[in-house]
């Protein structure tokens, strides 16, 4: 019997291989004993049907072995824990506070600022404020998002006269940050010295940890904002729960009762 093979996975056509096997198999068991004797001998046709059954077992494996194949070849699972550093960026609450919570945003991610307007709040009243958890901001500011990189640059340079929050709060109160002109308008509702801000703007002087914030993001597998590692604090890597996305505050009370309880 002639069988067509598909050259790219080693295996028959599952479909046609399936009739063919099924209707011959059928068709041997059905036809009377008489018929065997005017053209084929029952020794015969229960040669021919052992053969078309052992076939069938050979293409199951065959089958089985391309899913598997196919299953190796898929995405691997996402981790769910990661290790990040929280040295020499901004933090919010008590620096020894026993649980960190660190979060890499963009300033044009509409779900970073779902976070800061309804998760934030109840996280800095029940926890932050009490000495039970700080917040570690770092920056993910995402290609597409033209923007994202200089609000992260502004932040810094804010940080500079002492008031990083002020901007990064007055940044995510625009309605849609689409243009430069917000970036120096939020800067002067944060009250900055504006001739030190645009000195500090033209310069370049902060890239550089901007760009590491966003490789330090990919090592952890963080590829989209809002990111947040979530664990103990240490002198330095905290290393927890790798939260992907805007949650609620229940979320996120929960892991942190989990951790004050360890």
């Amino acid at each position: 019997m002639n069988i067509k093979i598909n050259r790219r996975t080693g295996s028959l056509p599952y479909f046609l291989s399936t009739v063919v096997v099924f209707s011959l198999t059928v068709l041997l068991l059905v036809i009377p004993k008489n018929t065997f004797a005017e053209g084929m001998t029952r020794e015969q046709g229960d040669a021919i049907l052992k053969e078309l059954k052992g076939m069938n077992q050979r293409l199951e494996r065959i089958e089985k072995q391309g899913a598997l194949a196919a299953r190796g070849k898929g995405r691997p699972a996402r981790p769910t824990t990661a290790s990040v550093s929280t040295l020499d960026n901004p933090i919010l609450g008590d620096t020894n506070a026993p649980v960190t919570l660190v979060e890499f945003t963009d300033y044009q991610c509409p779900f970073c600022k779902r976070f800061v307007t309804d998760t934030l709040p109840e996280l800095k009243k029940k926890y932050i404020d009490t000495g039970k958890l700080r917040l570690v901001l770092r920056d993910l500011p995402l290609s597409f998002h033209k923007y994202a990189k200089p609000a992260a640059r502004a932040t810094h340079c804010a940080e500079e006269q002492g008031k990083y929050w002020q901007l990064h709060d007055a940044l995510f109160k625009v309605p849609k940050l689409n243009a430069e002109e917000q970036i120096y308008a939020s800067a002067k509702g944060a009250a900055l010295d504006a001739e030190a801000f645009k000195q500090c703007m033209d310069s370049d002087r902060y890239n550089k940890e901007i760009e590491k914030d966003v490789a330090d993001a990919n090592k952890a597998q963080i590829t989209g904002t809002p990111g947040f590692v979530l664990g103990k604090t240490t002198s330095d890597v905290v290393k927890g729960t790798l939260i992907s996305g805007v949650m609620p505050f229940t979320f996120f009370d929960t892991e942190i009762k989990k951790l004050l309880k360890k």
